[in-house]
């Protein structure tokens, strides 16, 4: 037999054998837990200094991002922790820490699973109600707070406590007894009756500029240059449909849709929240004049 022949006919049922057995390596990548705290503390305060360390020593691997909420303002708070809900991903944790006075029961719960951790103040009340069917529970079991009571326990060394359960997978429904009726504002969602359009302040930005609820679909129906009435609580001013700031004289008052293609209320080179003592949820009606 040829020599060549024959160590074809050897070599041929090994290779077989060793490509069946052969096995493809199949890499998993298990994505980090991510925090994401939103505060009106200053990133250099005690608490968030507090949280950060002891998830650091507990979590290494846990990603934290931090945002600074306006001081005090539950309202836009509120709008801040919506829009977190909105854009980040399955599995991440919250945390909103905004509670002027320090003296709320706090909350936790779930919700597109999403894990969001917060005083019962009002500020869970957007992500409430896209959520309604979501329940709540007060966090106060003490084996979720290291042994202690939520009494006994300092604003800074709660949250931090609490955080740490969370992080730690504890089931929500382990923190403490429902809360049937967590708090909530009234939210008037965007409308329009005929030549009235109705909605809401989102926030104010550093301006003082009040960027609204209305979207710009309820706006078509309303030329550049119409001169509207805005009436907000008992305030009553008249207002400018325009295309930015500047389609109207310095100082006089001019709404546009704007690049979020929501409606935008301000003073050309003014401070319109400021001026008219609007802020987040202030409820706003248009009418043409």
């Amino acid at each position: 037999m040829n020599i060549r022949i024959f160590l074809c006919l050897f070599l041929i049922p090994i290779l077989l054998v060793t490509a069946c057995k052969k096995t493809e390596t199949v890499y998993y990548h298990e994505t980090a837990k991510t925090l994401l705290i939103i505060s009106d503390n200053d990133p250099g305060s005690d608490i968030i200094i507090g949280i950060l360390g002891a998830v650091r020593a507990a979590y290494p691997d846990v990603q934290i991002q931090y945002f600074k909420a306006k001081a005090f303002d539950v309202f836009e708070g509120s709008y801040l922790l919506s829009v977190a809900m909105m854009n980040y991903p399955k599995g991440t944790y919250v945390a909103g820490i905004v509670e002027p006075g320090a003296s709320s029961k706090r909350i936790i719960y779930q919700a597109d699973n999403k894990f969001i951790l917060a005083p019962d103040n009002m500020l869970s009340t957007r992500i409430l109600n896209n959520y309604p069917s979501v329940q709540c529970y007060f966090i106060e079991n003490p084996q979720v707070l290291g042994g202690a009571l939520p009494g006994d326990l300092s604003f800074e060394e709660f949250y931090k406590r609490a955080i740490l359960s969370m992080l730690s997978g504890t089931p929500v429904s382990g923190f403490g007894p429902d809360c049937a009726n967590p708090q909530k504002f009234e939210v008037q969602d965007p409308e329009i009756l005929g030549d009235t359009i109705k909605g809401e302040v989102l926030f104010t930005d550093n301006f003082g500029n009040c960027s609204t609820n209305i979207p710009a679909d309820l706006m078509t129906n309303t030329p550049i240059g119409t001169v509207l009435k805005l009436t907000c609580d008992t305030t009553l001013l008249v207002i400018t449909m325009g295309e930015s700031y500047s389609s109207v004289p310095v100082g006089d008052n001019v709404c546009f849709i704007n690049s979020s293609k929501r409606l935008e209320l301000a003073v050309n080179y003014g401070n319109f929240s400021g001026k008219y003592a609007i802020g987040a949820t202030s409820k706003i009606t248009l009418r043409k004049q």
